[in-house]
């Protein structure tokens, strides 16, 4: 919210994953802290990861109510209430905290997040500062979530989680990803299924052969990869090789021919050399993908990456990001022109009325623009693409 409007409880959920956010999540929080200046009656609660790993910043910022734990958001009204300070540090966290919803604000498609923490410790990365130890919703409640939303109309459902491939290793032997999802996909009221962010060593063959057969997975992937550097992978201590990344990925696009496929890349790694650069460069040149999400490498306190010699100037990290949007771009409209020419059946779930189209993203992770009179919000529709408009395609319905 913007702190206009006067409140009785300002609720602010931090984020701690750049030096930006960290900016943003003390500047929302002295917002919030010169509106409770005008009505000393309202409660500030500050949560999130920003709050998890620097607590005592948060109290020195000023006069904040409540800072609540990763693990407990789902407590927070019976904090406020019996005026509860208790506060978990990452290495308490144990259970996954439970958060149920009959609503996605604003939202079309429903977000059901079924897995939390990570202990890999990739050099760059405060998640598990933040989030703790892997944590996994058992199926039970996860299908209970995902039924609840589809009795409400929910009918595209986006399954998330800190390291979604690490789901089900705390749980008892058996229960993964590849045991989840054809229950869910079994779901009455269930039409599209897609998966957030996966680790590429988690595309197993046995799960890529899970993922084959079903019939309402969306035909979109994205998948972390950083650097298409070696020597860089090593030194950030990610668990694959660039040879061993063309095979998994390969594997996955054998199965799924027209899958459009995301790349996480983090641009100004410690040691990112022009030539280092170039070798990333030239990786995703000759990679099957279809866009990239690229992020500036940002120091943060507390990792190794932190104090690595040879931080790369903040001017060199902005051309980086400048080539690699370049080829992103150039992807993502080679990928466009393959799906007309190949006129690839796309689906999706309306999401609303933009000018004089309905609009929402596919099955394939492309924005869709349909002229048609009697559509409605909210509607899963099969169409077939015509032309490249703006962001995205014209579409028509199948016949």
């Amino acid at each position: 919210m913007d702190f206009i409007q006067p409140a009785d409880v300002y609720l602010i959920n931090t984020c701690s994953v750049t030096s930006r956010t960290d900016y943003k999540s003390r500047n929302a929080i002295r917002k919030a802290l010169q509106a409770k200046a005008e009505n000393p009656a309202a409660k500030i609660i500050v949560t999130g990861c920003y709050s998890q790993i620097n607590p005592s910043s948060i109290r020195e910022l000023g006069e904040v109510d409540l800072i609540v734990d990763n693990n407990s958001k789902s407590s927070i009204f019976s904090k406020i209430t019996t005026n509860d300070h208790s506060f978990q540090t990452v290495d308490q966290f144990s259970e996954f905290d439970d958060m149920d919803t009959f609503t996605m604000f604003e939202h079309t498609r429903a977000f059901i997040k079924i897995q939390d923490g990570c202990d890999f410790f990739c050099a760059y990365c405060t998640v598990p500062l933040g989030r703790g130890k892997p944590r996994s919703r058992t199926p039970e409640k996860v299908i209970e979530q995902i039924r609840t939303l589809a009795d409400r109309g929910y009918r595209e459902f986006v399954l998330g989680g800190v390291n979604l491939g690490l789901y089900g290793r705390d749980l008892p032997s058996g229960q993964n990803l590849e045991n989840l999802l054809p229950v869910i996909e079994a779901l009455s009221g269930v039409k599209l299924i897609r998966l957030s962010s996966l680790e590429p060593q988690f595309l197993t063959a046995s799960l890529i052969q899970v993922l084959a057969g079903m019939q309402k997975l969306a035909r979109h992937f994205h998948i972390p990869l950083q650097s298409g550097s070696d020597q860089l992978l090593i030194s950030m201590k990610r668990h694959y090789s660039t040879s061993r990344f063309s095979e998994i990925t390969a594997s996955l696009m054998a199965a799924f021919p027209d899958a459009a496929l995301g790349l996480d890349i983090i641009a100004g790694l410690p040691g990112e050399t022009d030539r280092l650069f170039q070798e990333t460069m030239d990786f995703l040149q000759d990679l099957k993908f279809t866009y990239l999400h690229v992020f500036p490498y940002s120091i943060r306190p507390g990792t190794l990456a932190a104090g690595m010699p040879d931080q790369v100037n903040g001017n060199t990290v902005n051309l980086h990001i400048s080539r690699l949007l370049e080829l992103s771009s150039r992807k993502k409209e080679t990928y466009l022109k393959q799906l007309i020419a190949d006129q690839t059946a796309i689906t999706g779930i309306v999401e609303g009325r933009e000018k004089d189209y309905w609009t929402g993203v596919s099955d394939h992770y492309i924005r869709f623009y349909l002229q048609e009179a009697g559509c409605l919000k909210g509607s899963y529709v099969r169409l077939k693409p015509e032309k490249i408009l703006d962001d995205g395609l014209e579409v028509r319905l199948c016949d």
